[in-house]
Order: structure tokens, then sequence, then C-alpha cells
């Protein structure tokens, strides 16, 4: 089996943070490159239709979200390097508040500023992915001021957290430490006053510039091998049961999952591999890869049976 492969383009936030906690758990890694944008024909057999990025394979099993993949590579053999002190539920809980609440409010930031500049289709589609269904180019603007100022006083709070330690929970950086730092790429990035904004938080700064100075070790692939790759293998990393007490689903049924909220998001079809209170897999199949397992995160995801 080849090492992780990395279905990802590389201006894309999520597979940035990807690449840098790949980067600190000092991981070989393959990467294989996907539009920015749907169609993505060479992804879609493999993960039964769901399209945002990344995606991290390993032979016939794919992981979508970046908290999943974090999670998988913790346990994994990585959990020392990711997940200081052995504290992953804690470090992937301030990871999902990055994400939800801080990196919404930059991306609101980001993309209200672009508005003009980016293509139009650019920002339609990630319009439909990030802002609510009746969102308004007029109504983003309007907001922007609130959304600076609220952006300005999470990363006030995040800067006062780092002044005393190395990393946001320890003197050892880890996952946490990496959401930080790809929300700083970010901002530095893609906005042209990013580097002013982050001027104000010396510490985002310092963690910043500490994770992108540490070494990338990666190789190419192409997609038609990373799908040969699936193909040749069977999945290995289908869990346990474990449901919650008001549980409706039961192995082996049909059901269907996608990001929670309102968006362009398409439903993910299959057979109901596994559930527990972390993750949940499905069976997919296609005929350019056969049987794979998708596994996704419970947290943030709508499941339910098909039908």
């Amino acid at each position: 089996m080849s090492d992780w492969i990395l279905h990802h383009y590389w201006p894309s936030p999520f597979a940035h943070k990807i690449r840098l906690a790949l980067r600190l758990a000092n991981i070989r890694w393959v990467s294989v490159e996907i539009p920015r944008v749907p169609p993505k024909p060479d992804l879609m057999p493999l993960t039964g239709g769901y399209r945002r990025t990344p995606v991290m394979q390993r032979g016939a099993d794919v992981f979508c979200d970046t908290q999943n993949i974090a999670r998988v590579l913790g346990e994994s053999g990585c959990q020392k390097s990711l997940f200081a002190d052995g504290d992953m539920d804690r470090i992937l809980s301030y990871t999902a508040w990055l994400d939800a609440v801080v990196f919404d409010l930059a991306v609101r930031v980001v993309l209200t500023n672009a508005l003009d500049s980016a293509p139009a289709e650019f920002i339609q589609d990630r319009g439909s992915l990030y802002f609510e269904p009746d969102w308004s180019a007029e109504r983003l603007t309007a907001e922007l001021p609130s959304v600076m100022r609220q952006l300005h006083a999470h990363c006030a709070q995040i800067n006062a957290t780092l002044a005393n330690r190395t990393g946001v929970f320890s003197d050892q950086l880890s996952y946490a430490d990496v959401g930080v730092a790809f929300l700083a790429w970010f901002l530095r990035g893609r906005w042209d006053l990013g580097a002013e904004f982050l001027a104000q938080f010396p510490q985002i700064v310092r963690i910043e510039n500490t994770l992108h100075a540490l070494d990338d070790q990666y190789v190419e692939m192409s997609a038609s091998d990373a799908l040969k790759e699936a193909a040749q293998c069977q999945p290995k990393w289908v869990g346990a049961w474990t449901p919650f007490c008001f549980e409706t689903l039961s192995l082996g049924d049909a059901v269907r999952i996608k990001p929670k909220g309102q968006s362009a998001d398409p439903w993910v079809s299959g057979r109901l591999l596994a559930l527990t209170d972390t993750r949940v897999s499905i069976a997919c199949a296609h005929p350019d890869v056969g049987d794979v397992a998708v596994h996704f995160p419970v947290a943030g995801y709508q499941l339910m049976a098909e039908g």
C-alpha cells in the first residue's frame, strides 16, 4: 500500500491545513491535484460524490473532512506529534471552533473583498458552500465592518493565549497550532490587507512562521494512478458500531450523508459499514475503483436513511 494520498489543490486553505499537519508529523505523502471547482471526474469515483477539498486516501479507504483526516492520522501513529499530551478530543474541539467560527469570518472578509476581482463562477460556487442560501453581494458588503470586528476580537483572544507558551495548549506544537497557522496563511495570501491585519497579532505570526519553516515531504501521483491504487485494495479502516441511545439505523442500511446546513453539497449514498461517536463509514462502489469505504466525521454531518 502506498503512503497517504492527498487529493487537493495547492491554494485550498483546508488542504493547506492538512499539509501543515503532515509537516508537523514528519509524514511523507503523495500529492494528487484536483480541480478547484466541480466537476471533479477523477475524485467522485472515490468519494461517492463528495466534492469538498481535501480528501485523504489510503488504498481503498477514503477520508473526508479535515477533522476526520487529522483524527485518523493520530490513530495511525501520529498521536504524539499532532496531539500533544494525548489530548486529541480537546485539540479537535478547539480546531472545530476555529473552522466553524473564526475561519468562517475570515472567508467572509476574503470573499467580500474579492467580489469585484475573483471569477464570478468561483464566487458563486464558494458562496453556495459557505453562505446562507439567499446570500447577496450587497448583504455581504453591508455586513463587512461587523465581520471584521468579530474576526479581530477572536484573533486577539487567540494571540493572548499564545503569549506565555510555545503552542495553544502546551510548550509542544500540536494540531491546534496547525489550525492557527492555516488561518493566518489564508488571510495573508487572500486579502490585500491580510499582512497589515496579522501584524497586530505577533504570537499568531510566530506560530505561522514556525510551522511553515518545517520540511514538506511529498511526491506526485496522477489521478488515474490513485484510482488504480483503490481498485487494487480492499478497505481496512472499517470501525465499530457504537450508536447513540436513540439510534434508528442499523449496519447494512442504505444511507445518505452530507455536510450539515443548506449548501450546494450533494448527498453521498451508500451502505452503512460502521458508526461510532466520531466517525461514520459507508460502502460505495464505482467501475473505476471497485468497492471503497468512505469515512466521514459524525459531528457536522447529516446522516439519514436513504429514501
